[in-house]
């Protein structure tokens, strides 16, 4: 029992650090592959620690909710600025240096990202999939043992054609 105390104390004094990794995308597993402990002790810490479970609930939420944003702002397009300096000779007294440019100015340009097209679909197979998924119908009527049964039965099908 002592073990398995020391191991709790280990996730208790890494709350911050836990947060961080699930905020990054790592699963539960990696979480505890990473402190050194089995999913199973993190997964028995969570059910009695309802902070840090919903911490690692809340950090989740929060990759995906960014994820999503991004996602939208590439299957619509989007404006950036850009800044860059513009170089110009520094003049005779440097030509011998090892930097012989100097910077004459900072610029800054508005440029359009236009709209991707993979992230528009991206988007819309996900949020919309009854009217843009790639197969309307099959992929939501299916079970996965159905779908195993099917595949099964098209490999017995290629090898007695053989």
């Amino acid at each position: 029992m002592e073990r398995k105390t020391n191991k709790y104390k280990a996730v208790k004094e890494n709350f911050g650090l836990i947060e961080k990794l699930a905020r990054h995308g790592y699963s539960e597993e990696d979480i505890a592959d990473f402190l050194g402990i089995t999913p199973a002790l993190l997964k028995d810490f969570l059910k009695k620690s309802s902070e840090l479970s919903r911490k690692i609930k809340n950090a989740k939420l929060q990759a995906d909710l960014d994820v999503e944003e991004s996602l939208l702002k590439r299957a619509t397009g989007y404006d950036t600025l850009e800044e860059y300096f513009v170089y110009v000779p520094s003049g005779d007294e440097a030509v011998n240096s090892a930097d012989p440019f100097k910077i004459k100015e900072m610029k800054k340009v508005k440029k359009f990202v236009p709209p991707d097209a993979a992230s528009a679909m991206a988007w819309l197979n996900n949020r919309r999939s009854e009217k843009w998924s790639k197969n309307p119908g099959i992929v939501n009527e299916l079970s996965g043992s159905e779908i195993t049964k099917l595949k099964k039965l098209a490999v017995k099908e290629m090898q007695e054609s053989m």
